[in-house]
């Protein structure tokens, strides 16, 4: 096991900076263990890590301990429809492992540098296809894992239905993952299409894709109070052949659309010429997906992006809030306004399309965001900045007042109000059972002893 001391990490895009007193790569359960049960040399708060990409500051606490658990990265054994790795295996790199067996997640969610260690215990997310779900966790169906107390235990749906539901949303703090069990299927081609809305249009148009069976994900931009739709649909009858339509989205999000705001941030500084440029190059972005990124025939894995550890200044940073489906579209025009409100009141503009996906009921996570029923999302995006920042926190107030859920691991800057507001009961449970797995907090850090409090 490797051990560094006193070291300073920044989270993948630079936003968090954490100083930890021990940083400790594991290559075993045994090392995790050893970890847990020596309080001495690996000082608390415990708090795995992996690729570091949530946008809050989930890893830990100056002066706890840091277990980076990219070093336990063998993907382990396949069985007709699951596939048990370690925790530290990427997403990107489990997709095509399986695409050379012929099979794919259910989920083919973007972000593909997420390990599975963090991906089956923290909140994923991606537009909900027919009878699925949207988050990469309600698909594991086993963990084993190393208690606070360093005692080595296997958790599956089979035997621990309710554990299990708990496990999903537990983000480290009842004992450290080192391996998962995910459900798998055959590949399946997909069908993808996308269409440029105005607001009104995609409340008409939205209940006909649900029931055609669309899966729903949508580029939101509310300054000219437009909607781009991306509609994903299963398409067993074709053999899939194309992967280059979702490259051209897929660098949007990972270089182009980033580099082209802040080329015409540097470049104008006039605010209204701004605008205008902004408009032009988000229409550009709108008109190329609906005429390009069309096929019957994609590959799914194709969906997936392997983002860099230091993207540079072409940042695509996000938060996210869901919202009930029955009242959505009339907090998206509220959104809206918000939007163009903050701008005449402080100058400051989001410069990336917020993101939304359209997410079915889902209750195999205890912090699942669509537990009540069917949900859909506004995920503001951006470069970042101290702006940026600021704006969330108006954004999480707004979002909190319209009954909105968030996410633990990618909605920085919540309140414990606004936690509490969200979750109720399910906080409370959940509370509970932490202090019970961990009676002496060995694994809690300030920001969740903040948030459960």
């Amino acid at each position: 096991m490797d051990i560094k001391r006193d070291v300073t990490i920044t989270s993948w895009d630079g936003t968090w900076t954490y100083k930890p007193k021990v940083i400790a790569t594991p290559e075993s359960a045994e090392d995790i263990v050893e970890i847990m049960v020596d309080e001495v040399r690996f000082p608390a708060p415990v708090r795995p890590a992996g690729s570091m990409h949530s946008t809050a500051r989930v890893n830990g606490d100056d002066g706890g301990t840091m277990v980076d658990m990219k070093a336990m990265n063998r993907i382990l054994h396949f069985t007709g429809d699951t596939v048990t790795v370690e925790a530290g295996v990427t997403y990107i790199v489990l997709a095509n492992a399986l695409k050379e067996r012929g099979l794919q997640p259910y989920v083919t969610t973007e972000i593909g540098n997420v390990t599975l260690g963090a991906m089956a215990t923290a909140a994923t997310k991606d537009s909900s296809f027919v009878g699925g779900f949207g988050q990469v966790s309600s698909y594991v169906t086993a963990v084993r894992l190393v208690t606070p107390d360093g005692k080595l235990r296997e958790i599956n749906e089979r035997d621990h239905p309710k554990e299990m539901q708990i496990i999903r949303s537990s983000y480290g703090l009842l004992g450290i993952v080192y391996e998962v069990t995910l459900k798998v299927k055959p590949t399946t081609a997909l069908s993808v299409r996308h269409y440029s809305l105005s607001l009104e249009n995609f409340r008409r148009y939205f209940p006909i894709y649900k029931a055609r069976g669309f899966a729903v994900m949508y580029y939101i931009f509310p300054y000219v109070r437009r909607v781009l739709v991306e509609l994903r649909k299963d398409n067993p009858e074709a053999q899939p052949n194309s992967r280059y339509r979702w490259v051209y989205r897929n660098r949007f999000w990972r270089k182009y659309g980033p580099a082209v705001t802040l080329w015409i941030q540097r470049s104008t500084k006039n605010p209204k010429l701004r605008a205008i440029a902004d408009k032009i190059h988000f229409f550009l972005l709108r008109q190329a997906l609906v005429f390009v990124v069309r096929s019957d025939r994609t590959w799914p894995h194709a969906q997936i992006i392997n983002y860099p550890r230091d993207p540079g200044a072409n940042k695509y940073l996000f938060s996210m809030w869901a919202f009930r489906e029955g009242g959505f579209f009339d907090i998206l025009e509220e959104y809206c306004n918000f939007c163009l409100a903050y701008e005449r009141q402080t100058g400051y503009r989001c410069d990336l399309p917020s993101v939304g996906y359209a997410i079915g009921r889902d209750v195999e996570a205890l912090f699942s965001y669509s537990w009540e029923g069917p949900t859909l999302s506004i995920d503001p995006a951006s470069t970042g900045g101290p702006e940026w920042e600021e704006f969330l926190r108006h954004y999480n107030e707004f979002c909190s007042e319209r009954r909105g859920v968030p996410l633990f691991n990618q909605t920085p800057f919540l309140t414990r109000e606004q936690v509490r507001r969200a979750f109720g009961p399910r906080l409370q449970h959940f509370a509970a059972i932490r202090k019970q797995a961990d009676p002496k907090d060995r694994l809690l850090d300030s920001y969740f002893r903040e948030l459960l409090s």
